[in-house]
């Protein structure tokens, strides 16, 4: 299989176990009122161990300012700003307002000169706008008002501003050091920095007592450690050392359609057919992107900086 479709393979993948994984957060949310920093921590800790238990072996990567900060904001900002969108609306919503960083990355590559504006993308950005706002606000006869709490749509955003920083800065060191080396280091780092405040927040906790929603518990947090945490970051790297960062996000398009279906399917979520059709409008402005962003590169044009070869 050549690199391109590999790389393709894998970004499917890791998205769709994002989107699996989602629903888990909302059910140790839900259920047990775990906390999120605490989720955080401990996702990205275990998350650390079990790469460098199992994953191959790879040079270090250097640390480097950059590589902190892609530690910190990118890593353990993208699971802060996603776990508290979808504790402030739920998972379908947080999954499709993080979405939004692809339009952000969009931007940063015709800034940098590797896409050329158009028609095509004041469409998709009129797409994805259009759908976010059908995604928050409740239409009514003669009246308008907020589906999602503002919090819901602040750290939605916030979580797209991540997911677009770690996008176009993952691929660097992916580069370098592989994608294994790359999520183990970045979370022990982001994992470490974070331990006070999952301590702290650990302080109004109380574990379930009954032995089956224990056993609930572990298997939550075992989904959203090995999936959500371990193999889907390790994924969409691995993504970004094949394909440019929009084609990255295009194949991501599989993470809302899996958060959405796995909602449905295990907590009985159903969003309001007016949020349906906005998140498909967000679907298909990415869409859009994916089948423009090759032909729309100046000639010459090379990946951003931040972006694969």
């Amino acid at each position: 299989m050549r690199n391109a479709q590999f790389s393709l393979v894998a970004t499917l993948l890791g998205a769709s176990l994002w989107g699996f994984s989602g629903t888990a957060v909302q059910g140790l949310f839900e259920r047990f009122h775990f906390p999120v920093f605490g989720l955080v921590t401990v996702r990205m800790l275990v998350g650390a161990l079990l790469i460098f238990a199992f994953a191959p072996r790879a040079p270090r990567p250097r640390f480097s300012p950059l590589f902190l900060a892609l530690a910190l904001f990118g890593l353990a900002g993208s699971q802060i700003t996603y776990l508290e969108a979808i504790q402030f609306s739920n998972a379908v919503t947080a999954t499709l307002l993080q979405f939004l960083f692809l339009p952000m990355v969009a931007a940063y590559e015709v800034a940098r000169g590797s896409l050329r504006w158009s028609i095509r993308w004041t469409a998709i950005l009129a797409l994805a706008a259009g759908g976010t706002f059908l995604l928050v606000v409740k239409i009514g006869a003669g009246s308008l008002g907020i589906l999602v709490t503002p919090a819901g749509i602040t750290w939605g955003l916030l979580a797209a501003v991540a997911g677009a920083f770690y996008t176009i800065l993952g691929g660097r060191f992916v580069r370098e050091s592989g994608p294994w080396a790359v999520t183990g280091w970045g979370f022990l780092l982001g994992g470490l920095v974070t331990l006070p405040l999952g301590i702290y927040s650990f302080r109004g906790f109380t574990a379930p007592h009954a032995l089956p929603a224990e056993i609930e518990m572990v298997i939550l947090l075992a989904v959203v450690i090995v999936c959500g945490t371990v193999l889907a970051y390790s994924l969409y790297l691995i993504g970004l050392r094949g394909l440019p960062p929009t084609e990255v996000g295009v194949a991501g398009a599989f993470e809302p359609i899996t958060a959405a279906v796995a909602t449905y399917l295990f907590l009985g979520l159903v969003l309001t057919p007016i949020q349906y059709l906005g998140g498909a409008a967000i679907v298909v402005a990415v869409a859009m992107l994916g089948l423009g962003n090759r032909s729309e590169g100046p000639p010459g044009s090379s990946p951003p900086e931040g972006g694969p070869t």
